[in-house]
């Protein structure tokens, strides 16, 4: 990803999608092949195995999707919910962690995320090292 968006640059080119539109046509035409009785079985297997490659490549685009939108979305609460709890330094901190610190910070009680940002900043804690620094756990069960 490049480290600054411009108007050139800013477009996105789902390379997953054009893999998984690809394979789809392979398989119709190793069908529409098999069907004019060229390639015999073989063509079959081809469109079989094209197919089954393009349902792996959906559920990846749609995991992926998923994961993404979800962090956006955390991300965001997170903004908000720091608006509420922290003075304007310590939510300036929020804005120089990753997104996974980020998300991971969501499982930390109101009392407890005001320092637990700061050192996360400061250290560059993972998120890992995030959560299990936690001590009153807020469960999220909306995750997908």
């Amino acid at each position: 990803m490049a480290a600054t968006q411009t108007y050139e640059n800013h477009r996105h080119n789902p390379k997953l999608t054009a893999i998984g539109f690809f394979l789809v046509l392979l398989s119709l035409v190793a069908f529409a092949l098999r069907w004019l009785k060229i390639g015999g079985s073989v063509m079959f297997g081809v469109g079989l195995i094209c197919l089954a490659a393009a349902d792996l490549v959906l559920l990846q685009i749609s995991r992926s999707y998923t994961i993404r939108l979800q962090d956006r979305i955390i991300k965001l609460e997170m903004r908000t919910r720091c608006a509420t709890l922290l003075p304007p330094p310590q939510q300036a901190a929020l804005g120089r962690l990753s997104t996974r610190q980020i998300v991971a910070l969501r499982f930390a009680s109101d009392a407890e995320l005001p320092a637990l940002l700061e050192r996360a900043d400061r250290e560059q804690l993972s998120s890992d090292q995030i959560k299990k620094a936690i001590k009153n756990w807020v469960p999220d069960w909306d995750r997908t």
